[in-house]
C-alpha cells in the first residue's frame, strides 16, 4: 500500500465561527463553532437530518455560508472558494465515477481538472494501492459499491488534500476494505492532513486517533451529554 505524502501544510487550519444554515425556514445549523489543526480529525456524530452532511457541504463550499465565517489555512469561504477547493476533497455517498471508464482513466479525468501533472505510471500506482490493480483496465460499470467506493477514495493519493471531508466512508467496504482505508487516513494524518468525517460507525473510527463532536439542533457538542 503507498502511503499518502505530505499535504504540505504544517500551519493548516480550519476555523468555523458562528455558522448558521438554513433551507428556507428551516435552520439546520445554528451557530457553529469549529476549529482544526494540521494532523487533526474530527468525527461527526449525530441522528439522520441532525445537519452532518449540511456542515460537511459547507466546508468543502458546495454550499455557500449565509451567515457566520469559515477559513482554510488563511483563505475565507466567501472571497476565496476557488482557491480552497484546490486545498481540499469531499468524498461523499455519490462516487462521481463514470462507468463507461476504467480505474486509470477516471483517476486521469480528476486529475486533468485539478490540473495535476500526473504519468499513467503513478495513476497504475493508486490504483494498485486501492487494491484495484487487476481490473486497472475494466470500465468501472461493472464494479461492485465496495470497489467504486476504493477508487473515489484512491483521489485521497493524488490530491494530497489539506483538509479531508468524508461523509459515511466506511459504507460499502467489508473488512479488508475498513482496515485499508484506517491505515491510509493514519498515513494522512501523521503527515498533518486535516480531516472531517461523519459517521454513524463509532466502532470502526475508534481505530483512528479523533475527537468525537455531537450535532444536536443544529450545534455542536463535545459529549452526547451536552446540549439540549
Amino acid at each position: 500500500m503507498s502511503n499518502l505524502a505530505t499535504p504540505g501544510n504544517p500551519t493548516a487550519q480550519v476555523r468555523v465561527c458562528k455558522l448558521h444554515h438554513a433551507f428556507g425556514r428551516y435552520r439546520v445549523l445554528q451557530g457553529i463553532d469549529l476549529e482544526l489543526s494540521a494532523g487533526e480529525c474530527v468525527v461527526l456524530l449525530g441522528a439522520n437530518g441532525s445537519g452532518k452532511s449540511t456542515l460537511l457541504a459547507l466546508l468543502s463550499t458546495r454550499l455557500r455560508v449565509q451567515q457566520g465565517s469559515y477559513h482554510l489555512s488563511g483563505l475565507e469561504a466567501g472571497e476565496a472558494a476557488e482557491e480552497m477547493r484546490g486545498k481540499l476533497l469531499f468524498v461523499g455517498h455519490h462516487t462521481h465515477l463514470y462507468g463507461h471508464l476504467t480505474p486509470v482513466e477516471n483517476l486521469l479525468f480528476f486529475a486533468d481538472l485539478h490540473l495535476l501533472a500526473v504519468s499513467e505510471e503513478h495513476l497504475r500506482t493508486v490504483v494498485a494501492a486501492v487494491g484495484l490493480e487487476k481490473f486497472a483496465d475494466q470500465p468501472v460499470r461493472w464494479f461492485s459499491a465496495g470497489m467504486r467506493k476504493r477508487l473515489a477514495l484512491g483521489r485521497m493519493l493524488l490530491l494530497q488534500p489539506e483538509l479531508l471531508l468524508l461523509d459515511e466512508p466506511y459504507s460499502a467496504l467489508d473488512r479488508q476494505g475498513v482496515e485499508w482505508l484506517n491505515q491510509v487516513l493514519h498515513s494522512y494524518l501523521a503527515t498533518g492532513g486535516m480531516l472531517v468525517m461523519a459517521s454513524h460507525d463509532p466502532e470502526r473510527i475508534a481505530a483512528l486517533p479523533h475527537r468525537p463532536l455531537y450535532l444536536r439542533r443544529g450545534q455542536l457538542f463535545a459529549s452526547k451529554e451536552e446540549g439540549p
